[in-house]
């Protein structure tokens, strides 16, 4: 019997945009975020886009995995948005459809404050 790997709560973000940079070659694509987890976050975005950052989905890069810098806009309410800095690894590269990719990031790095602000976010939406 097959165990799940995830230990981590994922909150359903469907609404919240993304920016992905990739620094190796300064591309830089807009998605939207799936769902974000204290350790990742799956992001849809277009085929195209996803080409610009990954070439045909090949996210190892020399060897090891592809590592970006996202920009992601958390909505705390009705009060405002958080923008969310990190940089992530790329973890999985999937086709939707002909027209749409997600890909699957985990968090390496965060700011203090952006990991107090993205706990609360997973948990209000838990």
């Amino acid at each position: 019997m097959r165990q799940k790997k995830r230990v981590k709560v994922r909150a359903e973000t469907p609404f919240s945009s993304v920016i992905i940079k990739n620094n190796d070659n300064d591309n830089e694509i807009s998605g939207k975020a799936l769902n974000i987890s204290l350790g990742g976050v799956a992001v849809k975005c277009s085929t195209f886009d996803r080409d610009q950052i990954t070439p045909k989905g090949d996210y190892i890069c020399e060897g090891k995995p592809l590592e970006l810098n996202l920009v992601l806009s958390l909505s705390e309410g009705q009060k405002s948005n958080y923008a969310l800095k990190a940089k992530c690894r790329v973890v999985y590269s999937r086709r939707l459809t002909q027209d749409e990719c997600q890909l699957g990031m985990n968090f390496l790095e965060m700011d203090v404050v952006g990991k107090e602000h993205l706990m609360k976010f997973v948990e209000s939406h838990d």
